[in-house]
């Protein structure tokens, strides 16, 4: 596996909660089930993580697909989602700090302004437990959670 601890065993299922902050924390919030499973590809290369949840009543899914280069300590991820992202995907690089986070950055389009950021954080609070944060940020730089997934290992 390309990836170095602590991400380098979380293959399996995983459920938990996804909540949705619509206009930063200070706005709604929408909360969900999600279900995840997590399994490596293209020849333990990258880690992939499809999981499924619910906007209200509507079924959603979505993919993040996981990737480290070893020699230039790069950390890299694909993100697509049927609600957040349509039918685009979202390139993202980063690192993995010495905390052991999993975070990456990338870039959409907003017309008629000026592309916004988002970044992508995973964190293992747990052999059993792992937590997804993403986050909006502004042209200016101003950061906002957008997402906040917390899941545990099913046994």
């Amino acid at each position: 596996m390309a990836l170095p601890p602590p991400f380098n065993d979380l293959s399996g299922e995983w459920k938990g909660s996804k909540r949705v902050f619509l206009q930063g924390e200070q706005g709604p919030v929408h909360a969900s089930r999600i279900r995840m499973t997590i399994a490596t590809a293209a020849r333990d290369s990258f880690l992939m993580l499809a999981y499924t949840w619910k906007f209200e009543t509507d079924p959603h899914e979505g993919v993040l697909l996981l990737g480290y280069d070893n020699e230039k300590q790069v950390a890299t991820a694909a993100w697509g989602d049927s609600w957040h992202m349509s039918k685009r995907l979202l390139s993202c690089a980063g690192r993995i700090g010495r905390d052991g986070r999993f975070d990456v950055r990338g870039h959409y389009a907003a017309p008629p302004g000026p592309d916004w950021g988002w970044r992508i954080a995973l964190q293992r609070a747990s052999a059993h437990a792992l937590a997804i944060a993403m986050f909006n940020i502004s042209p200016e730089g101003d950061e906002d959670i957008a997402v906040r997934i917390a899941l545990d290992r099913e046994t």
